[in-house]
């Protein structure tokens, strides 16, 4: 495992705010522009929700997602493969949901609305592209 790719890996999760998360059906793949929070030591990514969104419905019935993070202008791409994992504790969630509106404070009212959840994905593995054929590969040491 490269340090340099490992650095730049969690450089462009902290920098970044927004990421298109996919979903599944189990057939149909479906694509969500997400405002997220991400705990980059573990690679656990956060986000909210609407509790009926067709994502929330997809991570119910197959909960292996892809994430994507760009950095369009350095032709560098960051692909991450993940799987959703529910939080049991309220107390958790709420703490969570304070972290992610430090990032993203403009999602206040979205995050009070009482259809709105938090979606936790750990990420399992990544994929980092820099031009066409670029290509690191890395598991996280969780998986």
């Amino acid at each position: 495992m490269s340090n340099q790719e490992m650095e730049l890996i969690e450089e462009i999760v902290k920098a970044k705010d927004l990421c298109v998360l996919s979903t599944s059906d189990g057939n149909i793949p479906h694509t969500s522009l997400m405002h997220y929070f991400a705990d980059h030591a573990v690679m656990k990514f956060y986000f909210l929700s609407s509790r009926n969104s067709k994502k929330s419905k997809n991570l119910k019935k197959n909960p292996h997602v892809s994430l994507l993070i760009d950095r369009r202008d350095e032709d560098i791409a960051l692909s991450i493969e993940g799987v959703y994992s529910p939080i049991q504790k309220q107390q958790t969630v709420d703490a969570i949901i304070k972290l992610f509106l430090l990032k993203n404070p403009h999602m206040q009212g979205f995050a009070e609305h009482p259809d709105t959840e938090l979606i936790r994905i750990e990420g399992k593995s990544a994929e980092l592209v820099r031009g066409f054929t670029d290509v690191f590969f890395t598991k996280f040491k969780n998986y």
